[in-house]
């Protein structure tokens, strides 16, 4: 299996960009400032250029869903669905936790990811298997003796072991369920929010 995929990953203030052939990784352009709506499509651009890679011969699109920020949520999908309309080619939806646990060689732990305010994306992992639903909840919800995985810009007072959401993680997953998770169908695709809108209400 020859597999040329574009990866991208914008849930959170990391716009990462990426061009894979199988596991190997022909190009990689990552910047953490929150410019997503002007750097995804530069990025993209630059890639194709400086490879000399025909964008026609990309076999799928593969992008980050969430949960994670909104608007860079709104952004990459939104990018990543032009291309696959203008290109016909299909899309991998690839959950954000998901990646972040790519990483991850331990058995119980939780990843954690910013959401609004104090409260974040929180996934158990018991036996190195996801434990029930991801929660939205403050970091106080977890054990102090707890270990913690995840990704972060805010300073705390727990010990993190953090890990940085990168389109080469999406991309590598997006390999190995290759045939399990390609979406042809690209217009059925939706980001991941998780919060529910009445508890941000409640929150405000």
């Amino acid at each position: 299996m020859n597999k040329y995929i574009l990866s991208i990953e914008t849930t959170t203030n990391i716009c990462s960009v990426s061009l894979f052939n199988n596991d190997q990784i022909i190009s990689l352009k990552e910047d953490n400032n929150r410019k997503h709506s002007s750097l995804l499509g530069y990025f993209v651009d630059d890639i194709f250029q400086s490879t000399s890679f025909n964008v026609k011969d990309l076999d799928s699109i593969a992008i980050s869903i969430g949960p994670g920020s909104y608007t860079g949520l709104r952004i990459g999908l939104s990018f990543a669905k032009g291309m696959a309309y203008a290109l016909k080619k299909p899309i991998i939806p690839i959950n954000t936790i998901d990646s972040l646990n790519y990483t991850i060689d331990d058995l119980n732990y939780f990843i954690i990811l910013s959401a609004y305010k104090n409260f974040y994306y929180i996934q158990e992992y018991k036996h190195g298997i996801k434990s029930n639903d991801i929660k939205f909840d403050t970091l106080e919800s977890i054990k102090k003796e707890s270990k913690i995985y995840g990704y972060t810009e805010k300073k705390l007072d727990r010990e993190i072991i953090k890990i940085n959401p990168s389109s080469k993680n999406i991309a590598k997953i997006a390999l190995k369920y290759y045939d399990n998770y390609i979406c042809k169908d690209i217009k059925t695709i939706k980001p991941n929010y998780t919060k529910p809108i009445k508890f941000k209400e409640n929150i405000s």
